[in-house]
């Protein structure tokens, strides 16, 4: 297969540029904070993640972004296969069985099948013949983002499930979608309120609870955020400097280096290295929103939109949840927490949307 140089000069480099920085940050965090530097620590394991994440990048940026959306919902079925297996034999982590393990290899389908949720909505949408989504196709729309959320919601992970209604709802507005349909979404997630906190568990009642006063439980489900304030409070301008942390490096911030690295960072880097990580969020936001607004097809906007949204709800939770604004939800920092799932997922989707952007004036 030949490779139009268009392509090349096409390719965003800031974009690139910022994937690399965000995971640079994040593996400088885990080195911090954690021992060794071998295969068998988490260095040297979210090293190798991240070898895998760039080798599938590129992959997926090598062909044209039409043939993954050609066959999505081929890969959609297979995903909602490996989300049932999860719960016949998954492995159960912190109260959540959401991994499937192969030998000493474990992995979290449920953060693959968020990418594959936004492409096939994404398809699903843009093959719409209306200028706004009729009832029928909002339904099906919904039950595409609601069959995995519910599979996600029975292995006990809450906070990836969630993550599936930014899609939704950002994808079905860019549909187009009457203002008394969205009327009726409203109406029917307010009912349905009180009937999800009867069904959260008794623990993730007490996250809740405990978000305006973690004080009231300072040693039980209050700890990590305490912890995670003074440790951002403490880094002050410049940060205490690497491996000089003392809420990570004694022990006293749980999860350090997986939902809680931001912690580690604006502690050991102080307001400098957070608001930094921050910026480049934020200019790979604007960087997608531009290729969203340039795309040459619906398609290829809407799953740059849905995959956007999917990544600034992720930052969001995550720094509002170490900052002690919202409940703590076990949603990963992207490209920067630990863990090879969440690295090689968010990459996929990004060479997807770099695949767009890079094919917009290619016929």
């Amino acid at each position: 297969m030949r490779f139009n140089r268009r392509l090349i000069l096409g390719f965003d480099w800031f974009w690139f540029l910022s994937l690399l920085a965000l995971s640079g940050a994040g593996l400088l965090a885990i080195w911090s904070t954690t021992d060794g530097t071998n295969l068998d620590s988490y260095f040297g394991r979210q090293f190798l993640y991240f070898c895998m994440a760039l080798l599938v990048f590129l992959i997926l940026l090598y062909f044209d972004y039409h043939i993954y959306s050609d066959y999505i919902f081929l890969a959609y079925a297979a995903s909602f296969v490996l989300l049932v297996l999860v719960l016949l034999a998954g492995r159960d982590i912190n109260n959540s069985k959401s991994w499937l393990g192969i030998g000493t290899f474990a992995f979290q389908p449920s953060e693959f099948v968020k990418i594959l949720a936004v492409i096939a909505l994404a398809k699903y949408y843009s093959e719409s013949d209306h200028d706004t989504l009729e009832p029928r196709e909002l339904f099906i729309g919904g039950a595409i983002v609601a069959v995995p959320m519910l599979l996600v919601i029975l292995q006990g992970d809450l906070g990836t499930a969630i993550t599936f209604l930014p899609v939704y709802l950002i994808l079905s507005h860019l549909g187009g979608i009457k203002k008394k349909y969205l009327i009726t979404i409203a109406i029917v997630i307010a009912i349905a309120a009180p009937f999800g906190w009867m069904m959260l568990k008794d623990y993730q009642k007490g996250r809740i609870k405990t978000v305006l006063n973690p004080s009231e439980d300072p040693r039980g489900l209050g700890y990590q955020t305490i912890q995670s304030e003074i440790a951002i409070g403490s880094g002050k301008f410049l940060g205490k400097g690497l491996k000089r942390g003392t809420q990570a490096q004694f022990g006293f911030l749980p999860a350090r280096h997986t939902d809680f690295v931001f912690a580690v960072l604006a502690e050991e880097t102080g307001f400098v290295g957070g608001i930094s990580v921050i910026l480049l969020f934020l200019l790979l936001s604007i960087r997608m929103l531009q290729a969203a607004c340039e795309a040459k097809d619906k398609i290829g906007m809407m799953t740059i939109a849905g995959v956007l949204g999917l990544l600034l709800f992720h930052v969001a939770v995550n720094i509002g949840m170490v900052l002690g604004q919202i409940p703590v939800a076990g949603i990963p920092l992207p490209f920067v927490s630990a863990g090879g799932s969440s690295l090689i997922s968010f990459f996929a989707a990004m060479a997807i949307c770099l695949n767009i952007n890079m094919r917009r004036y290619v016929n």
